[in-house]
Order: structure tokens, then C-alpha cells, then sequence
């Protein structure tokens, strides 16, 4: 109901939004089961599954997550332009986003490192980085689309 009156000039950065949202959701989710997949068995599959993994965290995520938070400020410029008050719900999402964007360059860099050898111990800490970034990224998720509070 609250979508019919919003203005036309809100679709493209809410539809870039939600589009680099559910992307960036996807790609972190697939880093980290390619990431738990590559804990266990075969070396060489082991390595394959980690390289498979930085590069969808590298050409995906990355990308998703720009769009994303692009998308994010630019429609919060719409909506709530000037000095106005946000409301929590987008709070939440820009918590979840800054802090965020350190968690993916880490775990890139984990995953970089994990991706050149097989007996790499630091492998197993990127799909729980993964892991926990889904976590936030759900919370965000129920902020945006319930918004409690509002």
C-alpha cells in the first residue's frame, strides 16, 4: 500500500537497492558454503572450492555490495533529504552496511590467502565471517521490509 504513493523518482535507486541487496545476500551466502565445503576432503577440491569462492566474493559480492550501498544512500537522499531525522530501520541498515564493508574486505583477504594453498589455516575463518555477515545482513533485511517502530 505504501509503495502507491511513492514517488516515480524513488523506483530506480530503491529497485538499485534491492537488487544489489538480494545480491550481495546470495553472494556472501554462496562464499560461505563454498567456504564450509572447502573445509573438509580432498585437498585439490578443497582449493578449487576456495578459489571458487574468492571470486564470487570478488566479482559478485564486491559489486553487489557498491550497488547496494549506492542505491542505499541515494534513495535516504530522497527520502529523507537535507538534515532530516532517519528512522531506525535505516539506521540499522547503515549499521549493518559500514562495519560491513570491512568484513568483506577481510574476508576477501582471508579468502586470497586461503585460495593458495590447501593446508591454509586461514581458510576456515571465511566462511564464518560469511556466516556471521548473513546474520547481519537478515537482521538488516527484517528493518528494512518490517520496519518496527515505525
Amino acid at each position: 500500500m505504501l509503495a502507491l504513493v511513492r514517488p516515480d523518482s524513488w523506483n530506480l535507486p530503491l529497485f538499485l537497492h534491492v537488487l544489489g541487496a538480494t545480491l550481495t545476500f546470495g553472494a556472501t551466502a554462496t562464499v560461505a558454503l563454498l567456504g564450509f565445503a572447502g573445509l573438509r576432503g580432498d585437498p585439490e577440491r578443497a582449493v578449487w572450492l576456495r578459489r571458487l569462492g574468492f571470486r564470487i566474493g570478488l566479482f559478485v559480492l564486491v559489486p553487489a555490495f557498491i550497488l547496494m550501498r549506492a542505491g542505499a544512500q541515494w534513495i535516504a537522499d530522497k527520502e529523507f533529504p537535507g538534515n532530516a531525522k532517519t528512522p531506525g530501520w535505516l539506521d540499522v541498515g547503515f549499521i549493518v552496511t559500514e562495519p560491513g564493508a570491512v568484513l568483506v574486505l577481510a574476508m576477501l583477504i582471508l579468502a586470497w590467502f586461503g585460495s593458495r594453498r590447501a593446508g591454509s589455516r586461514v581458510a576456515a575463518a571465511v566462511p564464518w565471517l560469511a556466516a556471521v555477515y548473513l546474520v547481519a545482513l537478515g537482521i538488516a533485511w527484517f528493518a528494512m521490509s518490517a520496519k518496527p517502530g515505525s
